[in-house]
C-alpha cells in the first residue's frame, strides 16, 4: 500500500549533500519541492519494471531497494541493493533507453519521487547535475566489476561474509550486551541470489559458520561471535 507523507523541503534534507541533488541551487530545490511526491512503500512493491520507460526518479530517504533483472529464460535475479541517500531510475535519462532492471522495495521505505518533466528541465538547466549522475553511473559500473572479480576470485564463504559485513555497515548496531548485531533486511533466498549460489548452499554454509562459532544466526538476526575471524574469512578464499 502506498501513502504520501509530508516532510521537510529538499534544501533541509539531511542527505542532500550525499546525493546528486546537492549540485542544485536553492531555487532549483524549491522547484522540486513544488512537484515531488513523498511516498512510503511496503516490502514487495514495485517502483518501476524492467522494460518500462522512465517516468521519474526516486530518491531514497529510508529503507532498502532491490534492483532485479529477468533474463531471456524468465529467471529473476536480485543483482544490487540500494539504500538511503541514493537515487534510482536515473539511468534511463542518461541513456534514453528503457529501464534495464526492475526496482522493488525490500523493506518499508520512504522515497521522494521527482517526475520526468522536472528531471529533464533540471538536466538541461544545470549540467553539474548530469555530471553527478554520470559519476553515479561510473561508480555503479565499478561496483559491478568488483562484484564480478569477487565472484571469480573469492569462495562462497568469503562472498557471503563480505555481504554480511556490508549489511552490518549499513544497518548494524550493538545489542544490550555490546555484541555486534545486524538484522538482515532480505530473505535467505535473496542472499543466495546476491552471493550467486543456490539457497540450500547458503543454508549449509550458515550451519558451518555457526558450528565454527564465527556467527550466530537466528531467523534474520546475525550476531558476530568473532569479528576478527569474520573479517579474516571475508577476505580469504575457500
Amino acid at each position: 500500500m502506498t501513502a504520501e507523507k509530508t516532510v521537510t523541503g529538499c534544501a533541509e534534507c539531511a542527505g542532500l549533500q550525499t546525493t546528486e541533488w546537492g549540485a542544485l541551487a536553492k531555487s532549483e530545490l524549491e522547484a522540486i519541492d513544488k512537484c515531488r511526491r513523498v511516498i512510503t512503500r511496503e516490502p514487495g512493491e514495485i517502483l518501476f519494471s524492467q522494460g518500462e520507460k522512465g517516468n521519474g526518479v526516486y530518491c531514497i530517504k529510508s529503507g532498502l531497494i532491490g534492483l532485479r533483472r529477468v533474463d531471456i529464460n524468465g529467471n529473476s535475479v536480485l543483482i544490487r541493493l540500494v539504500s538511503a541517500g541514493f537515487t534510482v531510475g536515473y539511468r534511463t535519462f542518461l541513456t534514453g533507453q528503457a529501464h534495464i532492471n526492475s526496482a522493488e522495495t525490500l523493506t518499508s521505505s520512504t522515497l521522494c519521487y521527482v517526475p520526468r518533466p522536472m528531471v529533464e528541465q533540471l538536466l538541461k538547466a544545470n549540467p553539474l547535475l548530469g555530471e553527478r549522475f554520470l559519476q553515479h553511473f561510473y561508480n555503479d559500473t565499478i561496483d559491478t566489476e568488483n562484484d564480478y572479480v569477487r565472484s571469480l576470485t573469492m569462495g562462497m564463504k568469503s562472498r557471503f561474509l563480505h555481504l554480511i559485513l556490508v549489511f552490518y555497515e549499513r544497518f548494524g548496531y550493538q545489542d544490550e550486551n555490546g555484541n555486534a548485531v545486524v538484522d538482515l533486511p532480505v530473505k535467505k533466498g535473496e542472499i543466495a541470489e546476491l552471493v550467486g549460489v543456490r539457497p540450500e548452499s547458503i543454508s549449509r554454509l550458515i550451519d558451518q559458520l555457526q558450528n565454527d562459532e564465527v556467527l550466530r544466526i537466528k531467523d534474520r538476526r546475525v550476531e558476530f561471535t568473532d569479528v576478527d575471524r569474520v573479517l579474516q574469512q571475508a577476505g580469504a578464499t575457500v
